[in-house]
């Protein structure tokens, strides 16, 4: 049976809502289960019309997401460079192309191949300090030998 047949008539609109501390919440009410809390953050994700959404091997549905989409838990060194834990417990290689800092100096990278902005919270970034430190040109990140210059950039969904 095709999966699709069964959304006719149906909408993918749903009244989940992940809060700015990253609780759960549908339609006011808490989702409290861990296990769900875990699938739900790993699953954040963006839809072709640029929304965000769950979204997992079987299906997909929009959500109101406040504040960024993922946080960077934990940095790994790996042989190519680092890794990064996500919320979700998603693993990911970091893309240090894609490392950037806010006027505030909050730290965060793309992940989900670039779809979705992941902050790095204050265990991850005390991970990266001693790879951090600041030459002429300003802060940088030492990723595999190379000095990361993240760019300083305005994002409303980390700094407001």
């Amino acid at each position: 049976m095709d999966p699709s047949s069964f959304l006719q008539g149906r909408t993918r609109e749903t009244k989940i809502r992940r809060d700015r501390r990253g609780r759960w919440w549908n339609d006011g009410d808490p989702i409290d289960h861990p296990n769900l809390r875990t699938s739900f953050d790993g699953w954040v994700d963006v839809a072709e019309d640029g929304r965000y959404c769950l979204s997992n091997d079987i299906n997909w549905a929009y959500i109101t997401l406040e504040g960024p989409p993922y946080f960077v838990r934990k940095v790994t060194p790996t042989s190519e460079g680092l890794s990064v834990t996500l919320s979700g417990d998603r693993v990911e290689p970091l893309d240090p192309a894609t490392l950037r800092q806010t006027r505030a100096g909050t730290l965060y990278c793309r992940v989900r191949e670039g779809r979705c902005v992941a902050v790095f919270d204050t265990h991850a970034a005390s991970q990266l300090g001693e790879r951090m430190g600041e030459d002429e040109e300003g802060v940088y990140v030492d990723v595999g030998g190379v000095r990361v210059h993240p760019p300083v950039e305005d994002h409303d969904s980390i700094d407001d």
